[in-house]
């Protein structure tokens, strides 16, 4: 082997393992969760935070947050963007990523940002201290 064919060789093998870098770097699983039904006791210590407008958690791929007008909203936690975990920023109602700020109306619809599309909307109803998650 001359040192021409040699240097190609190590090119080639190079951006392989630049490509293969890259795609495990952009395979983030930042799919919504499918078939969501769960409950949330808001009288225990770890969900009485929801009592609060503003606040929310993260729960099984899903973020649940009290909007300040007292509805509860629940979309998908993970930004279609890379994955990143979005949060709930109460001051203008809406779900934003942090990484690359893309932001999410409170429905999840997509407002800016790079992420592809929306987050994905679950439904909640609310009886007594259960609050209950589901698709």
């Amino acid at each position: 082997m001359d040192r021409k064919e040699f240097l190609s060789q190590l090119g080639i093998g190079g951006a392989s393992l630049f490509a293969a870098t890259c795609m495990q770097a952009c395979s983030k699983d930042n799919t919504a969760p499918s078939n969501v039904d769960f409950q949330l006791d808001l009288g225990t210590n770890a969900y009485a935070s929801l009592k609060i407008p503003g606040n929310y958690v993260i729960v099984q791929g899903v973020i649940v947050a009290l909007s300040t007008s007292n509805t509860y909203l629940a979309v998908s936690s993970s930004c279609p963007h890379q994955g990143v975990q979005v949060q709930f920023q109460s001051s203008q109602n809406q779900f934003i990523c942090t990484a690359h700020n893309s932001v999410f109306t409170s429905t999840g619809a997509r407002v800016s940002g790079p992420a592809p599309k929306g987050l994905t909307q679950y439904k909640t109803s609310l009886t007594g201290n259960i609050l209950r998650v589901y698709s």
